[in-house]
């Protein structure tokens, strides 16, 4: 099962499944202690989802177009990318590069359980992620989105706000927001 941390300064979500964790916010205060953790996936690289890294000797995964980011700076870095697959808890998720909001943002998606890990792309109320991020660029964003809308997710667990469904619909409803 997946459960959910909000991280308090950004409301970062930091989702749990298994010993891994998807995205590390930047409170550790809130995180799961260190030694119950074997790997962490960032959706991206922006400090609200990684700047708690630094306690966490577990490898770190994350898309080599975001591997030199400053969160990760002293990590054990590891890179995915598109059509890698990853096991989180005994379901495998596909590695989809789905840029804009930054350069090295990605989504995990399990085509089994229907449930995709978005970060910033897509929200419960139909809004786009922010592509006035640096490296953030709103065509890719526009692009990144109209793939969450192709797949027959049931389930989309977002980087801030709460997990929705109606995933193709949302997303078709943000497409015309970027």
């Amino acid at each position: 099962g997946v459960r959910t941390v909000r991280d308090d300064s950004y409301a970062c979500n930091v989702y749990r499944v298994g010993d891994a964790l998807i995205d590390a916010g930047d409170d550790p205060t809130r995180l799961p202690p260190a030694d119950e953790i074997d790997s962490v996936y960032l959706t991206h690289a922006h400090s609200d989802h990684a700047g708690a890294l630094a306690d966490y000797d577990a490898p770190v995964y994350v898309h080599p177009a975001e591997a030199d980011a400053e969160p990760l700076a002293d990590r054990d870095v590891r890179e995915v990318s598109e059509g890698d697959e990853v096991v989180l808890d005994g379901s495998v998720f596909r590695v989809l590069h789905t840029p804009g909001h930054s350069p090295g943002s990605v989504s995990y998606w399990s085509p089994d359980d229907r449930v995709v890990f978005s970060g910033d792309l897509l929200f419960e109320n139909g809004a786009p992620g922010r592509a006035d991020t640096p490296g953030g660029d709103p065509d890719e964003l526009r692009e990144s989105i109209e793939r969450l809308a192709t797949l027959d997710a049931e389930r989309a667990y977002p980087g801030h706000r709460e997990p929705f469904d109606d995933v193709a619909e949302k997303a078709r409803v943000a497409v015309n927001l970027v």
